[in-house]
């Protein structure tokens, strides 16, 4: 975790080392980034680094937190924009995630980590720093327009939300890793959205 003293910086500040971080553990694999190269594009000291992070790893997992973060505060963004749409705000998700500039950076420091040595000893680490995302389903609640779900409870829509979040890491990963073409990712992410929207079952008049 970052320390206060990274907290207290000025957003500018932050968001310069944040920049060279993304370019440099985006550039090379895990066992290769170096810290030099960050602090220098930073334009900070090597002491002054290691008042604000324990080591490159510590590092790595503020980024992901940051990115965390940022994903998170879009669909807040977006479902108040769009007077509490869930289905609307997936879509928005989808896009903001497949077609920005900084998913694709973040595609490429994924590839160079899960290349490292110790990439298991990683994802434990990542999916402990990102947490269950909980409260953000509870915002999301509270916040919905529930007429246009089937959904009834808290936790029914926790299970939809998360369900359809998995379709957009997925199609991040088909774009990204599989080097899918975009048509055909969103063919596949379209599909299963509507199967989660409109349901599977088939019904029968009696």
């Amino acid at each position: 975790m970052p320390t206060e003293r990274f907290l207290r910086l000025s957003e500018e500040k932050k968001a310069a080392i944040l920049r060279a971080s993304m370019d440099e553990f985006s550039r090379v694999p895990f066992d290769k980034v170096s810290i030099n190269q960050i602090i220098k594009n930073a334009e900070i000291s090597r002491g002054s680094f290691y008042t604000y992070f324990e080591d490159k790893m510590d590092l790595l997992r503020y980024i992901f937190q940051d990115t965390k973060q940022q994903y998170q505060d879009f669909c807040r963004k977006s479902l108040v924009e769009n007077n509490g749409d869930f289905w609307k705000m997936v879509e928005d998700m989808f896009h903001e995630v497949l077609y920005k500039e900084y998913s694709s950076q973040l595609a490429r420091l994924i590839r160079n980590v899960l290349t490292y040595a110790e990439a298991e000893k990683f994802v434990g680490m990542l999916r402990e720093s990102c947490g269950d995302g909980c409260s953000m389903d509870e915002w999301m609640y509270e916040r919905v327009d529930k007429s246009s779900l089937r959904t009834e409870t808290l936790e029914e829509f926790r299970v939809l939300s998360e369900m359809c979040m998995m379709a957009v890491v997925m199609a991040f990963f088909q774009k990204n890793k599989d080097g899918k073409a975009i048509d055909a990712v969103e063919q596949t992410f379209f599909r299963k959205i509507n199967i989660l929207k409109y349901g599977a079952l088939k019904h029968k008049e009696n």
